[in-house]
């Protein structure tokens, strides 16, 4: 199960808009049930605006996936931050990444 799925663009506007944390919390909710306690919410809104920095690389396409807080079925392990899309001979690539503070 994934929490959020969109396009860098999106995340782009999600983040500067200060909407990102609501917008991860609200679908976190919906799709699990629980809620979250206020150290976890805070980590979202410094790590995602760190990831904000990292995705304005124009070398980074626009059209990439972003996913966040991905559930791996029957654990109960999470990854974080998951970048996806195609290199130019359309090969599929995803980043999977850890957000530390």
């Amino acid at each position: 199960m994934i929490i959020y799925q969109s396009t860098k663009d999106n995340f782009l506007e999600d983040v500067q808009s200060n909407a990102i944390e609501a917008i991860v919390l609200k679908k976190y909710f919906e799709k699990t049930g629980e809620h979250v306690g206020k150290s976890e919410q805070d980590s979202w809104k410094k790590s995602l605006r760190y990831m904000r920095d990292v995705l304005r690389d124009d070398e980074i396409p626009i059209d990439s996936g972003v996913s966040i807080e991905y559930h791996i079925p029957q654990t109960s392990k999470r990854i974080d931050f998951i970048l996806t899309g195609q290199n130019e001979a359309a090969i599929d690539h995803a980043v999977l990444i850890e957000l530390k503070q």
